[in-house]
């Protein structure tokens, strides 16, 4: 078995191990690496010729305590073949991406576990959970009915403007992942892809599933309940499920805290002064 940066001629080997480990459509599959995907930003374990397992490595930065801004990576879609589970394929390319990332001089290496019992699985190879959000359940119906018209105009920001919304936001949530203006759009070109919702202001975005799951609202105070009601009017079911970074000063008293990510420290400088009260926030991952 060998670890090694993928190459463009191992596409069609990693959309086969998407599939076959995520399920879902191919053209779901075929959209994430049609948007922007670059090989040297994928690890994958081989061995004569076959991809046993794989993981990405998506550049992100972090909002250090000092309030600089420092390089980090989000490990994304970490998938091993059925046949070849159970075998420390993960585990070694988990290694190799803390090694790589340290050696580019990145902080931290984060991540999303796509369930619970995956976090105990993480902590093995070194990672914490540090992020956090507040998630509040709200009455759809209700919120569609006690809010005024929706606005007719249609606003569209890019994933610059997005960018510069989300970093305004979190600017003093410590801790937290910053996601620049490429990072965005490819999360907005995926949530299209998948069939799932974005809603614009001229103020702010919001990001949400059909089942009305509001992955991720970011707009100054006073913007959010449009956003939110825009929202709510594309959803089905009878809840709007609204995670909210931990700081969010919407829904005061309002929702639950729960994990919501985890980070392994590539420097030891990353935990100085890093909060430990689950603040940080992660958020605009690709689920």
């Amino acid at each position: 078995m060998r670890i090694q940066t993928a190459e463009y001629g191992m596409r069609d080997a990693l959309i086969a191990l998407w599939l076959e480990v995520f399920g879902g459509s191919e053209e779901e599959a075929i959209a994430f690496f049609r948007c922007g995907w670059q090989p040297q930003t994928t690890l994958v374990a081989e061995e004569k010729g076959r991809i046993l397992s794989a993981l990405h490595m998506l550049p992100c930065q972090m909002l250090a305590a000092s309030g600089e801004r420092v390089p980090a990576h989000y490990i994304y879609a970490a998938a091993t073949g059925k046949a070849y589970r159970s075998k420390g394929y993960m585990g070694a390319l988990l290694e190799e991406a803390a090694r790589l990332g340290e050696a580019r001089g990145e902080y931290a290496s984060v991540l999303l576990p796509g369930e619970a019992s995956l976090y105990r699985y993480y902590h093995r190879f070194g990672y914490r959970t540090v992020f956090g959000v507040r998630e509040c359940s709200l009455d759809r119906k209700a919120l569609l009915e006690n809010c005024g018209p929706l606005p007719r105009e249609k606003v569209v920001l890019t994933g610059k403007e997005c960018a510069a919304v989300r970093e305004r936001c979190l600017e003093h949530t410590l801790g937290s992942v910053m996601w620049g203006p490429r990072a965005v759009q490819k999360a907005l070109e995926m949530q299209r892809y998948n069939g799932e919702g974005v809603t614009f202001s001229r103020q702010g975005y919001c990001i949400f599933a059909p089942d009305g799951t509001v992955r991720e609202l970011m707009a100054p105070p006073g913007g959010e309940e449009a956003l939110l009601v825009q929202a709510a009017s594309q959803c089905r079911g009878e809840l709007l499920r609204v995670r909210l970074p931990m700081t969010s000063p919407l829904l005061p008293g309002l929702g639950e805290v729960q994990p919501r990510g985890m980070m392994r420290p590539l420097r030891p400088s990353i935990l100085a002064g890093f909060p430990a009260d689950g603040t940080p926030y992660l958020g605009l991952t690709l689920e």
